[in-house]
């Protein structure tokens, strides 16, 4: 408890997604410094750090970020040729991962386009 009531604690600052998403942007260039852009930007460096990890655990959303979200593809992951007795095909796989919440999925790289905006849609 506060032993001088008539003293008030300055209000929390909201930061909107937007200036989150240039952070943290930043943040993944070269040679950054992480407290150093937030210095800069006059917050505190052990919550960019937070955001970061909020971000890498998908925890942090930020719809009012750009619509280019980056993609980390391994072989055989990302691209894979699925082949059956009859013909060959290629396919696009999707894996994503939120926390615990997994899912995968399969689309025919005929239909690239649509799968695009399928996945421009869901991270919306």
């Amino acid at each position: 408890m506060d032993p001088n009531p008539s003293v008030q604690r300055p209000a929390r600052r909201k930061h909107s997604k937007a200036l989150k998403a240039q952070i943290l942007q930043a943040c993944e260039q070269p040679d950054a410094s992480v407290a150093g852009i937030a210095i800069a930007h006059g917050l505190n460096p052990n919550m960019v750090q937070r955001w970061r990890r909020e971000a890498r655990r998908g925890e942090l959303t930020l719809s009012d970020a750009p619509a280019f979200i980056p993609v980390v593809a391994t072989a055989g992951c990302a691209m894979s040729t699925h082949h059956s007795a009859q013909t060959a095909s290629e396919a696009i796989e999707v894996q994503l991962q939120r926390g615990s919440l997994q899912a995968r999925v399969s689309w025919p790289a005929q239909a690239a386009g649509e799968c695009a905006a399928w996945l421009r849609e869901l991270f919306r």
